[in-house]
């Protein structure tokens, strides 16, 4: 059977007319004949045309001749040259290459070829199922482990721009979209810019991005919750972004009704629409976010809150010693910088910080009549001011969040030779945070005016530092401090103690929620 070999060829390749017959049974088979095929007795020859299928759809369909055994009569094939006008010389050489067949034999292949052509386009029907399958279970894995690895490190300790940075850069990779583009608002009142995250070739600057969302973040959604333009171009407001943009979705970070930016996924990688599959796909991720960005601005709200809370307490110690106003801002501003150059991470050194703003907290329970008192104390008053490290640890012992500060709070008075109080712990088992306020307010008490002195020239407290160095404060510490420009570390932290407590800036809830640096 063929068509196939020389003969075939050559009969397809100069006879129209016989062409035509085999573009008629094709179009029998696709029409819905599981079977079309005819016998041409007068012409020799069986033409079978088996219908291919997908899914329940016919695709195309497979032809199939053959000579009956009646082909090399005479009569039969003068009859078939002069039907299909071919050269009887030619064809007869041609044929007798060609096998013939009995009709029965001719009419039985048909059958079988019939089955073969099912049974494969069965089986490759499967197989490309398989590969669909295979493919979008793929996709899915990939899909479902970024929403997991999103969601896992949506952590309110994480900077928004950074989270939107490694997200964009993630939806490059699983997704078709040729770029990314996220715009968080400022805050309002806030001359901060907003921010802006774009990962993928763009051929737009930022200014261009805040022009687009501005256009586009109050406009309704069309796709779910999800704002879609497949064609750019038709839309008289974008005609200015007509170079870059072709098509794109705007996701908008929005929780109760509060906005805070939005997502604009730009530009297919072949320019085709955007499907509904990867839209839903980057509006669930859009959705974890937005509710990350307003766990993030509660837990902004709550650090502000904290904040000033800290500061009142301070400013409460202040009002009763206005000698020592801006003291616990000045410590825990040098305190900080002591703790940078220390080497300690953020987290740390924001602990250091509100330690220093909190060592006095226990003057509050010691009488006005001792701390404002002009004179040199006696050994009951002394004994009594001495009391302030243990009284500030008790208060801040009922407050979880701040337990952290303690050790700061409570050991700042403690000398490396032993000769502190409360404990009158020596060396290296006095705790980092009193070691370092300690040093801290040493240095601010010499340099400012106290009801019993004047306050010491930088240079004399640099001396004494440098003279009580190994037996009163930590020497690595202390050379810390001492290699720095000090007249300069000074002026910034008596500017920073003088600022109005409003002005300065929130602690850090990395310390108020008990994180581990």
């Amino acid at each position: 059977m063929g068509p196939k070999g020389t003969f075939w060829q050559t009969l397809v390749r100069h006879s129209p007319r016989f062409y035509e017959r085999l573009r008629h049974f094709a179009r029998r088979a696709q029409g819905g004949d599981t079977l079309a095929c005819e016998l041409d007795p007068l012409a020799g020859t069986l033409v079978v045309a088996v219908p291919v299928t997908h899914r329940h759809h016919t695709v195309g369909a497979v032809l199939a001749c053959g000579l009956t055994e009646a082909f090399l009569d005479e009569e039969t094939f003068a009859r078939f040259c002069d039907t299909y006008q071919l050269d009887r010389t030619v064809m007869i050489r041609l044929a007798s290459e060609q096998p013939r067949h009995q009709i029965g034999h001719l009419q039985a292949y048909a059958s079988i070829l019939a089955h073969h052509v099912n049974a494969s386009s069965t089986a490759n029907a499967a197989q490309r199922d398989i590969c669909d399958m295979s493919s979008h279970l793929d996709r899915t894995y990939e899909e479902l482990h970024l929403l997991y690895r999103v969601s896992t490190g949506l952590s309110v300790s994480r900077k928004p721009i950074h989270h939107f940075r490694e997200l964009c850069q993630e939806l490059l990779h699983t997704t078709v979209v040729r770029s990314f583009a996220v715009i968080l608002e400022s805050p309002k009142d806030s001359t901060v810019p907003p921010g802006v995250v774009q990962i993928g070739p763009l051929e737009a600057d930022t200014d261009d991005l805040l022009r687009l969302y501005h256009l586009v973040r109050e406009r309704t959604p069309n796709v779910g919750e999800a704002l879609v333009v497949d064609q750019a171009a038709a839309d008289p407001t974008l005609s200015w972004a007509s170079p870059w943009l072709k098509q794109f979705v705007f996701y908008r970070l929005a929780k109760r009704e509060r906005l805070f930016g939005g997502i604009l996924a730009i530009n297919h990688v072949d320019n085709t629409e955007f499907n509904s599959y990867e839209i839903q796909f980057i509006n669930a991720l859009t959705e974890r976010s937005s509710a990350f960005l307003e766990n993030v601005q509660l837990y902004d709200d709550l650090e502000r809150l904290f904040s000033g809370l800290v500061h009142a307490l301070v400013s409460s110690i202040d009002a009763k010693d206005p000698y020592t106003c801006g003291h616990s801002q000045r410590v825990a501003r040098l305190s900080h910088r002591i703790a940078q150059l220390n080497g300690m991470s953020e987290a740390q050194c924001r602990r250091v910080y509100l330690s220093g703003l909190l060592h006095d907290v226990g003057k509050i329970g010691i009488s006005e009549a001792v701390l404002c008192k002009s004179g040199r104390l006696t050994r009951e008053e002394f004994e009594e001011i001495k009391r302030h490290p243990e009284i500030g640890a008790r208060i801040l012992a009922g407050v979880p969040q701040v337990v952290h500060a303690i050790p700061g709070v409570l050991h700042h008075h403690e000398r490396m030779d032993g000769k502190g109080y409360p404990a009158g712990l020596a060396g290296y088992d006095i705790p980092l945070l009193g070691r370092i306020i300690g040093l801290a307010d040493s240095y601010d008490a010499m340099t400012t005016n106290r009801t019993y002195r004047q306050a010491r020239p930088v240079q004399i407290a640099i001396a004494e530092i440098r003279r009580c160095s190994g037996t009163q404060f930590d020497p690595l510490l202390a050379d810390l401090l001492l290699q720095q420009n000090v007249e300069t570390m000074h002026q910034e932290v008596t500017e920073f103690g003088n600022l109005p407590m409003g002005s300065h800036p929130a602690i850090g809830m990395g310390f108020f929620m008990g994180d581990e640096p």
